[in-house]
Order: structure tokens, then C-alpha cells, then sequence
């Protein structure tokens, strides 16, 4: 026989107890009575719970909850409170559906528990592997996608083009190279020459035909008069004397180590 767990909870008027276990047709010797679920530990498996009291309690409904079987129902009706509180606290206890009524300031509302139980498993059904006549299906749609060497022959009308047919004789010319602008840093035909105003010698040697070299006076009294050469090497022309240097500020001298203007052996 499915016995019933009612739960009294803070001041509750005894005549609205007893009135409501009667109209839930509960028999005395079918129903536990307690005030404190979380200490009846030795029973549990509850069919229906009626929970009476003042106020929705998540702690106590949690207790109650763990007394029933699964898919069992609860009935919790508050003198006190409202149908938003009641319904939050059964959600919160793990009651579902819940359907909530006021009648006379009094709050009452009807859930169940899931129809599984706490702590519950299932195996997963995985996707079958695919046997060896079904993978053999799957290599034959593959292979349906691929042409044969006759498929675009001259029968069916196909016509197979040559790459290298499509090509004009302007394609075949190799493309010149864009004509490099004569400016401070270019010459004609791209080859490097002194900047106009040149400070850094560059200029005097081209005309003695001597190569600028590195000298300590130029490294004591920098000057650029391109104002590229104190950019660094991404800005300097090929005989730049300052590559190899890091940047500099014009006029400021640039410290090197003692041996840097040393031939190397």
C-alpha cells in the first residue's frame, strides 16, 4: 500500500490540516506525519508528499523530495506567501509541473518529481561503424565522380585544350622592369649616385673616382644632407658610407667601439 508523508512546517492552524488530508482522501493509517523530514532517514519511497506550513521553505522541500519515489506528487499549501514563491521553492527542491490556485489568502500548489531518480544512468548508443559492403558503396560513389582517359573524346563532342595555346605573344615577353625615377638616391638606369647638396663625400669621390669610406670625422660630425643616410640602412643607398651604422642624429656623434674602422685580418 503507497503511503503518504505530510509535512507541518511553522504555525499552521491544525482544523486546515486536518480538512486538507481529507479532501486529498489521505487515511490516518496511510500517512507519516513529521516536522522534520531531514531526520527520517530510515524511510523513504513516499508516493505523494502534503507539505502545510507559513512560508515556502527550498531547504525543507529538498528534504521532502529525497523521501519520494520517483514520479511521486506533492501538494504544498502556504497561509502565507505567494504562488511565485511556492512554485520557485518547489523548482528549486527539484519538483516539476508545478500549478499554482489562491482561495482565501491560502496558496496552493500541485508538482511531481521526474519519473527518474537521483543519481540515474543510461548507456549511449553510438553510430555503428560501417561494415566492409557499406564502405565499398561509399568507394563506388566516389569512383562514379571520376573521368576516364576517352571520357572528353572527340566522340562525345569534348575537345581537350592546350595551356600553352592560350597564351597571346604579349603573354610570352617577360615584363621590363618598372623605370626607376633619377633622384637624389637613383641614377639613370637605377644606378646609385650623390644627393644634391651631398655633405657626406660622396659627391667629391665620384668626381675623383674614389670610394667613400668611413672616416672618424664623419663619425664625430655626422651630416645627411638626403636625410636618408641618418635613417638607417632601409633608407641608405648602396655606397652609402654610413651602412652598417645604426641610426643617427645629424651632428650628434655616433659612438662605435675603438677597433670598428680596423680592417678585419
Amino acid at each position: 500500500m503507497e503511503r503518504t508523508l505530510v509535512v507541518l512546517h511553522g504555525s499552521v492552524p491544525l482544523a486546515a490540516v486536518q480538512s486538507l488530508i481529507s479532501q486529498q482522501g489521505i487515511a490516518a493509517d496511510q500517512a507519516d506525519v513529521t516536522t522534520d523530514p531531514s531526520s527520517s532517514t530510515g524511510t523513504s519511497g513516499y508516493a505523494r508528499a502534503v507539505c502545510v506550513g507559513s512560508k515556502a521553505d527550498p531547504v525543507l522541500l529538498g528534504a521532502v523530495a529525497k523521501l519520494l519515489k520517483p514520479g511521486a506528487k506533492a501538494l504544498l499549501q502556504l497561509h502565507g506567501g505567494s504562488e511565485a514563491d511556492a512554485s520557485s521553492a518547489l523548482l528549486l527542491s527539484g519538483f516539476a509541473d508545478c500549478q499554482a490556485s489562491t482561495s482565501g489568502g491560502v496558496v496552493t500548489v500541485s508538482a511531481h518529481l521526474p519519473d527518474f531518480a537521483v543519481g540515474s544512468k543510461d548507456s549511449i548508443k553510438l553510430k555503428p561503424k560501417p561494415t566492409a559492403a557499406a564502405a565499398d558503396t561509399s568507394s563506388s560513389s566516389k569512383k562514379a565522380w571520376l573521368l576516364a582517359g576517352d571520357d572528353l573524346g572527340d566522340d562525345d563532342g569534348g575537345e581537350l585544350l592546350d595551356d600553352d595555346e592560350l597564351l597571346t605573344e604579349e603573354d610570352r615577353q617577360r615584363p621590363s622592369a618598372a623605370a626607376k625615377q633619377d633622384d637624389c638616391e637613383l641614377g639613370p638606369g637605377g644606378a646609385r649616385k650623390a644627393c644634391k647638396n651631398c655633405s657626406c663625400g660622396r659627391a667629391e669621390a665620384e668626381a675623383a673616382g674614389v670610394k667613400v669610406t668611413l672616416t672618424q670625422e664623419m663619425l664625430d660630425n655626422p651630416q645627411s644632407a638626403c636625410g636618408s643616410c641618418s635613417l638607417g640602412d632601409a633608407f641608405r643607398c648602396a655606397g652609402c658610407p654610413y651602412r652598417g651604422l645604426p641610426a643617427f642624429e645629424a651632428g650628434k656623434k655616433i659612438e662605435l667601439t675603438s677597433d670598428f674602422l680596423t680592417a678585419d685580418a
